[in-house]
C-alpha cells in the first residue's frame, strides 16, 4: 500500500531531491489533513510544470483549522527559501509543532 505522499508524488521522484519540495508535499501529506481538505490543496501543485499557487492555496485554506494554516505557510516559507517564525510554532499542539520541527529538517538536509 502507499503513503499518502507517495499517491501524492507520483511518478515525479525527483521531488524527493528537493528538499524544498518535499517540504511542502510533507506538509500536504500530514495526516492532520482531512483527505477533501488535501484534494482541495493538491490541486494547486503543478509537479509537471513545477509551479505552486500559493495565494490559491492560502485562499482555499482560510477555513481549515488555524493548526493546519499555520503549517501551510511554514511550509510556503520553506518552499520559497526562508524560516518560519519560531514564535508560530508557539500556536501548535505538540504534534503540530513536532511536523513542523520534521518540515525544518526536511528542508535543511544535506
Amino acid at each position: 500500500m502507499m503513503s499518502v505522499q507517495q499517491q501524492l508524488i507520483g511518478n515525479h521522484f525527483w521531488v524527493k531531491r528537493s528538499p524544498e519540495w518535499s517540504a511542502v508535499l510533507d506538509t500536504i501529506a500530514l495526516p492532520l489533513f482531512r483527505d477533501n481538505e488535501r484534494d482541495l490543496l493538491v490541486q494547486y501543485v503543478d509537479l509537471d510544470r513545477r509551479t505552486i499557487d500559493w495565494d490559491a492555496i492560502h485562499l482555499t485554506a482560510r477555513n481549515f483549522s488555524q493548526e493546519a494554516r499555520t503549517l501551510l505557510r511554514i511550509a510556503h516559507a520553506l518552499y520559497n527559501g526562508g524560516d518560519c517564525q519560531l514564535a508560530e510554532l508557539e500556536g501548535l499542539s505538540s504534534a503540530g509543532r513536532s511536523a513542523a520541527i520534521l518540515l525544518i529538517a526536511q528542508r535543511y538536509r544535506e
